[in-house]
């Protein structure tokens, strides 16, 4: 049988790829097993460990296999969040010089953005400039709520004023939803596909309604999964929210309609989305340059994505624009 053919030969940076190291899958299995759950090591966990914490000729040529240019490189999720705050400072510095080892290594390959822990947000502000000053990542990630809270709550901007100064991204990632929406999202098989994207949705919410926006007008917030599905509500949210206000007699605490602040802060990704017509619509929502390519490998198959988008009706400029030159800007790779 002859080998599938390999994609085209196009420049693709994508945007959400994950890693770990051992040192924070050893902590999340510790804590699991204080608090009781199932640290069962599968097949199909241990094979996706060994793609997550190789940061080198094995990803390399799963790469080279799926016609990726180059991966943006984020800690999986929850990364450093659900230990305490000195563990997850410790470990994020940790993976931190980690990823930083490997993106010298192969600078054409591999771009990072740096794991920080939220439950020490002045140790999270810290370690994002160390981590883009000394070595060279291009943003940060979190995984959405640390401990059941949003980053909408003060103690957190620190965060956010650190990445306004240092002019780079911060990437909100999904994880399981928070004890308090984890009840009536726990259905089995819809938790990661509704659940996740629900969890998260609302945080970018929490975050608009919250002034963060105002606050830092300057902050970019990149969101994958072609917008947790805010992109497809934004005019009914403009709508009910002066509505609500309305009929609430409540002032407005935030200085521009929703809708504003998402096409003007926020910037999506394809991660997990291989899909044509929440593509197009996508794009006619927000416009071409604010939409990145991602794959969320390993997590997805990155030839899926590849395949999906090079069938997109785009023409080929608009996908130079989703497969690297956005990325390249929002990220300065």
């Amino acid at each position: 049988m002859a080998a599938p053919a390999r994609p085209p030969q196009r420049e693709r940076i994508a945007v959400e790829e994950g890693f770990t190291i051992p040192e924070i899958a050893a902590a999340a299995r510790a804590l699991a097993e204080k608090s009781g759950a199932s640290t069962a090591v599968t097949p199909a966990r241990r094979a996706l460990f060994q793609e997550l914490s190789d940061l080198g000729e094995r990803r390399i040529r799963a790469m080279d296999e799926d016609g990726i240019t180059m991966q943006l490189v984020v800690v999986g999720s929850p990364g450093v969040q659900a230990f305490d705050p000195a563990q997850g400072t410790e470990l994020a510095r940790l993976a931190n010089d980690r990823l930083a080892a490997a993106c010298k290594a192969y600078p054409t390959r591999l771009a990072g953005l740096a794991a920080v822990a939220p439950q020490n947000p002045a140790g999270a502000a810290a370690e994002l400039e160390r981590a883009v000053k000394t070595l060279g990542l291009k943003g940060a990630i979190i995984n959405s709520h640390t401990n059941g809270e949003y980053l909408d709550a003060k103690k957190f901007w620190p965060i956010f004023e650190a990445a306004q100064a240092l002019d780079v991204p911060i990437y909100l990632h999904p994880r399981e939803p928070s004890p308090g929406m984890a009840g009536p999202l726990g259905m089995p098989g819809f938790r990661v596909a509704w659940g996740y994207g629900v969890e998260t949705g609302t945080h970018v919410m929490r975050l608009i309604a919250g002034g963060v926006f105002d606050a830092f007008p300057r902050l970019k917030l990149v969101i994958g999964h072609m917008g947790e599905s805010i992109p497809f509500t934004l005019e009914r949210i403009d709508n009910r929210y002066l509505w609500e206000l309305e009929i609430g007699g409540f002032a407005r605490t935030i200085k521009h309609l929703p809708s504003a602040y998402f096409r003007e802060n926020i910037i999506v990704t394809t991660s997990g989305m291989n899909y044509r017509l929440p593509l197009m619509m996508t794009v006619a929502l927000l416009g071409i340059d604010n939409l990145l390519f991602a794959a969320d490998w390993p997590f997805e198959k990155a030839r899926d994505a590849v395949d999906a988008m090079d069938a997109m009706p785009l023409s080929e400029e608009d996908k130079a624009k989703i497969y690297h030159r956005n990325a390249r800007r929002v990220f300065r790779l």
